[in-house]
């Protein structure tokens, strides 16, 4: 099957410019995010604007306020990280071999527990300390979803070491508080000649990569969001049910059995979502991986030296030297798009590098025209999936956000604005469908409560 590469978004080799942009001063949520998250546009940023933070955060720093817990090492092999190679060791024991010289270990992602289609956390057990000292959440990003904190300390002394070139599934802000990085990237439009070590799927107009159909652009997975819904709409007849039920009902009974047909015509079309989903995986095959070693998300070939007189806009230059260099200093805040492909070298000016960073989840993109995007600041995603999923994860960092609670008015106004229409069922056999009614009957009042 061919790739679908629909990316819309930024391209430095369609602009024939290296240079990314620099911004060295205050900068609205909805300016970055109309200039840069909308565009798909790489850019950095000075962390005295974005970051107001007293704390110098060092390695004396973190011993002194992190707690000595167990963490997994990146180990060094072949003269890279990312092949897969762990060492386990206490946090304070990896410091003082980084305060050594140390540079065979790198410490970067730790594992979080995950459902079968979220991480349950935004935080590792290092993470979860160091927000205390950082936003938990950064004004810049305006109304995105946070989908994970990381941080990363090495020291490297080696000029040629890299890490693999690879993509991310999130949108990237990248805070260097120690050290200096180089990073060598390319847009989602160069994946296919970049030698995937997966097989991609789709590329989104956002430029979310995927490598199976069951993901939409935003990264949620679609039976985790047809389900949700129809837990969503159950809640609502159960409401709707009970208002028909109470003696003294003011509202009158048609506008309600009219919203119920509605939510009716709603769940149909879930069930055959689901429906449809179910019968597409049990047909899909994946493709094997060309290595076992290293994620699907990893390319199979690295950057190599390119020279002055190479010319990175022309097809004929070999794609290992078409990348596009951005220097990351102390003290300077990349921002990173979903899917843009990246290789990073790191350098300890002579003691080690640190850096933190926030993955949020990619915005969906809505295109008016073949040149005008859809100004979605206040609502950045197609529903509020990420945004009722990610409640209780706000809840472990100290952060509460108000539940929007349905009352019976919002309820019928949300139906009665609804534009269904009838479209033809998918035939399931012998399995017989539950009227409005019966459906209420089977379900379990506590579990259409519970969430």
């Amino acid at each position: 099957m061919a790739l679908k590469n629909e990316y819309s978004g930024f391209c430095f080799h369609k602009e024939k410019s290296n240079n990314i942009d620099v911004i060295d001063e205050y900068i609205s949520a909805e300016h970055f995010y109309l200039n840069y998250i909308l565009k798909r546009k790489p850019c950095l940023l000075k962390r005295k604007n974005i970051i107001k933070n007293k704390h110098n955060i060092d390695i004396k720093f973190l011993k002194e306020n992190i707690e000595n817990v167990p963490v997994e090492l990146e180990q060094k092999v072949s003269n890279s990280f990312g092949t897969g190679e762990k060492k386990k060791m206490n946090f304070h024991e990896f410091l003082s071999l980084i305060e050594k010289g140390n540079t065979d270990y790198y410490l970067n992602t730790q594992y979080i527990k995950e459902n079968a289609y979220f991480p349950t956390d935004f935080c590792n057990s290092i993470t979860r300390q160091i927000i205390n000292y950082l936003p938990k959440q950064l004004e810049i990003m305006g109304n995105l979803e946070i989908y994970q904190y990381n941080i990363w300390i090495g020291k490297n002394e080696d000029k040629d070491l890299k890490t693999f070139l690879h993509h991310d599934y999130h949108d990237n802000i990248y805070v260097l508080l120690k050290g200096k990085k180089i990073f060598r990237i390319y847009s989602p439009n160069f994946a296919n000649l970049l030698k995937m070590n997966g097989n991609i799927y789709r590329i989104y107009n956002n430029g979310l990569i995927t490598y199976s159909p069951f993901i939409r652009s935003d990264g949620s997975n679609y039976l985790d969001v047809y389900k949700k819904k129809m837990d969503r709409v159950y809640r609502d007849m159960n409401i709707m049910t009970k208002q028909i039920n109470k003696k003294n009902n003011l509202l009158k009974h048609k506008a309600i059995e009219q919203s119920m047909d509605k939510a009716e015509q709603i769940l149909n079309k879930l069930e055959d979502n689901i429906l449809n989903y179910k019968i597409r995986k049990s047909k899909f095959r994946y493709k094997n991986n060309a290595r076992d070693d290293i994620p699907n998300h990893f390319c199979l070939i690295n950057t190599i030296e390119k020279k002055q007189e190479d010319d990175i806009f022309t097809d004929t230059t070999e794609i290992q030297k078409r990348y596009i260099e951005v220097c990351v200093d102390e003290g300077d805040i990349l921002y990173l798009p979903c899917g843009w492909f990246h290789e990073v070298k790191s350098f300890s000016n002579n003691e080690y590098h640190l850096a933190f960073n926030y993955w949020y989840y990619p915005p969906y993109i809505r295109m008016i025209n073949e040149t005008e995007i859809q100004n979605r600041f206040d609502h950045p995603y197609i529903d509020r999936h990420l945004i009722e999923r990610n409640r209780k994860l706000y809840k472990k960092i100290g952060i509460i956000k108000k539940d929007k609670i349905s009352n019976i008015e919002d309820i019928l106004s949300y139906y009665r604005n609804l534009n269904t229409k009838q479209t033809k069922r998918i035939k399931k056999g012998n399995v017989k469908r539950l009227t409005c009614k019966k459906r209420l009957g089977t379900r379990n009042i506590n579990y259409l409560c519970k969430n």
